[in-house]
């Protein structure tokens, strides 16, 4: 079988064409199609969730983040003696289900501020524990690289969203 080299070519061409072009029309009230591994997909919020970045700010929106709990707390924070659900450091498990539940209004231990504080993200220890002069103990995660920017503004994002 001959394959023609221009007709290849002329494939590739289109199909890269039809990919790069996305889609053209836009998706209302995408925060029902987010899941949050941490709270088994419930909406913890009655379903009008609040997305960090979509009223103009700097941070990102949520649905560009993915599953934050997944993709970042279970990733990041997992590890030996860290935060899983076995002997988690300050009593602190950040990748079994229902994450949101444990963390949100939360005060930390050791640390006076709440783990996650939707009214004032920025004021969270889960967020302030990612910069590298947090307010109290070592920056996270512990022993490995810094979360990039991106990466800490869905955090960032996520709990704002909670």
């Amino acid at each position: 079988m001959r394959i023609d080299r221009s007709a290849l070519l002329a494939l590739g061409m289109a199909l890269s064409a039809f990919v790069s072009t996305g889609c053209p029309g836009t998706l209302e009230h995408k925060e029902r199609f987010l899941v949050d591994a941490g709270n088994g997909g419930s909406d913890t919020d009655g379903g009008d969730a609040a997305h960090a970045g979509t009223d103009g700010d700097a941070g990102p929106d949520l649905g560009a983040c993915g599953d934050v709990v997944t993709r970042i707390f279970v990733e990041s924070c997992r590890g030996t003696g860290c935060h899983s659900a076995n002997g988690g450091q300050q009593d602190l498990d950040l990748v079994s289900p229902g994450v949101a539940a444990r963390v949100v209004g939360v005060p930390g231990i050791g640390c006076v501020s709440i783990l996650a504080d939707p009214a004032n993200p920025e004021a969270s220890l889960l967020y302030q524990k990612l910069s590298p002069t947090p307010p109290c103990g070592a920056p996270m995660p512990l022993g490995r690289a810094p979360l990039s920017d991106e990466d800490a503004a869905c955090v960032l994002a996520w709990i704002a969203a909670q």
